[in-house]
């Protein structure tokens, strides 16, 4: 009961596909003039492989002012509803303390409802991000066919491209609205799910979502050449090419900076920021954001998946962070 975040939620495994997903699965052939986007989610992309992040990337620093908002504001509120009413009954009126815990008995379970649905988010905001990864990679290998996901447990997973089923999904994302992502379901040889992962969130917005998965779709169709993107020979640009991997996270390395912090939660709320958010909200978000991510561990991939996805070292579609425009707090080309 109430396991997993909004970031980390849990997804039922050691199970069938029910008849609705079976009938919502997505094609992974490219669909005619099917319209791409990079979404700001991709990692690095070369001739082997293509990197992404999962779902949970963009949602870190949020979860923890949630917390701590929870903490010092909704803890202390029920607290000083409970005094007043112990005040009012029990001191003032000299009613038996008895009488005070049966006649508000509904109270005091609906308050012991709450505490403990912040306990066991507590507990979860320590099992999944707390003592996590700064991020957990997805490697798309369009040489082997073969799908690499780094779970939370910092387990690797992988599957044959061809054997994983996907589907569109949405759930409520709280006072977000609707969560958009795309869930991927490994099974075993009797079509029983061994792991589930999603990838590509976007907020409210699900058109965005399928639009990455088409970038994804169209790398393990038809190789990087569409795709790629080398600022050396695009020279100035006012804006990011949506159809060509034309920004990359930088994050791979080291974890990322206090700056792209900023950045990253400014490209969360790209739209909504310049409306409603002032900069000191920004700085805020992305001073916990960024403070708890360098406490987290970096991802580090396997030698064996390394060894499975081997670049060449002439390979002319290489594509990261080095290579592609990085954006200030508002979005804007910097360099």
């Amino acid at each position: 009961m109430l396991n997993g975040t909004l970031q980390y939620p849990v997804y039922k495994n050691a199970r069938h596909l029910t008849p609705k997903e079976k009938q919502n699965i997505l094609a992974k052939k490219i669909a005619y003039k099917s319209s791409v986007f990079h979404g700001y989610h991709f990692v690095k992309m070369n001739s082997t492989y293509m990197e992404c992040v999962n779902n949970s990337f963009f949602l870190k620093g949020n979860s923890y002012l949630n917390l701590f908002g929870a903490l010092f504001i909704a803890v202390p509120v029920i607290l000083i509803v409970w005094l007043i009413f112990f005040y009012i009954t029990v001191i003032r009126d000299a009613e038996s303390l008895l009488g005070f815990i049966v006649v508000f008995s509904p109270m005091h379970i609906l308050f012991s409802f709450i505490l403990y649905v912040f306990y066991k988010g507590y507990q979860n905001f320590k099992k999944y991000e707390k003592l996590g990864y700064n991020y957990y990679p997805i490697r798309f290998n369009r040489k082997n066919q073969k799908v690499y996901v780094y779970d939370v447990s910092g387990q690797i997973f992988s599957e044959n491209w061809e054997k994983i089923d996907f589907i569109l999904n949405h759930r409520l994302g709280g006072y977000e609205g609707i969560f958009w992502e795309i869930k991927g379901f490994i099974k075993d040889n009797n079509g029983l799910i061994t792991y589930t992962f999603a990838f590509a969130l976007s907020k409210n917005k699900k058109q965005e979502t399928l639009e990455i998965w088409q970038f994804i779709k169209e790398y393990m169709n038809n190789g990087p050449e569409k795709l790629y993107f080398n600022k050396k020979v695009a020279g100035v640009i006012h804006r990011l090419p949506a159809e060509k991997l034309s920004y990359c996270l930088n994050i791979e390395a080291q974890p990322e900076s206090l700056e792209t912090s900023k950045q990253i939660v400014a490209l969360d709320y790209q739209s909504e920021i310049r409306s409603f958010y002032s900069r000191a909200m920004i700085k805020i978000l992305g001073a916990t954001r960024n403070k708890f991510i360098r406490a987290d561990k970096q991802p580090k991939w396997s030698q064996q998946v390394e060894n499975e996805c081997q670049v060449d070292a002439k390979d002319p579609y290489v594509v990261d962070a080095s290579t592609t425009y990085q954006l200030d707090t508002f979005g804007k080309i910097i360099k």
